[in-house]
C-alpha cells in the first residue's frame, strides 16, 4: 500500500519524509478510526483514505510541528470515519422482490396451519436440550 502512496507524490525528494510520517502516524490514524467505527476493516479503509489524501497534498501539509500534524491527522481520520458511519446508515436495506401480480394469494388459515404443523415436526426432530426451551 505504501508504494501506491509514493506513486501519488509529486516530488520524489519527499518520499522519505512521507514514509517517516506514515510509519509514525499510521497507528494513531487507525486507532482513531477504530474507536469510532468498531470495525477493523473499516478502520483500515479510513487509514488508506487519510494517507492517500496526505500523499496527494503532501507539499501543502506543514510537517514542522509534530503535534499539529498529529492533530490534523486525527481530525482527518475522525471526519472520514463519521462519513463512513453516515454512509452505512443511509444505505438502503436489501429489498425483497415483490411477488408477481398474477401470483396466487395464499389463504391465511391454510398457511398458518401448514406452518404450525411443519414447525411442530421440526421441533420434534431436535435434540431434547434444544427442544425444551
Amino acid at each position: 500500500m505504501l508504494a501506491m502512496y509514493l506513486a501519488v507524490l509529486d516530488d520524489r525528494s519527499s518520499e522519505e519524509q512521507f514514509i517517516d510520517v506514515y510509519n509514525t502516524y499510521k497507528r494513531l490514524v487507525y486507532h482513531t478510526a477504530y474507536k469510532i467505527l468498531g470495525d477493523s476493516y473499516l478502520a483500515e479503509d479510513v487509514l488508506q483514505e487519510v494517507f492517500l489524501y496526505v500523499a496527494k497534498n503532501f507539499s501543502k501539509i506543514h510537517r514542522e510541528n509534530c503535534h499539529k500534524l498529529a492533530a490534523y491527522l486525527v481530525s482527518c481520520s475522525r471526519s472520514r470515519a463519521y462519513d463512513m458511519l453516515r454512509k452505512q446508515r443511509e444505505e438502503p436495506l436489501e429489498e425483497v422482490p415483490d411477488a408477481p401480480d398474477d401470483a396466487p394469494v395464499p389463504d391465511d388459515a391454510t398457511v398458518s396451519t401448514d406452518n404450525i404443523q411443519h414447525l411442530t415436526e421440526l421441533i420434534g426432530q431436535m435434540k431434547p436440550m434444544y427442544r425444551d426451551p
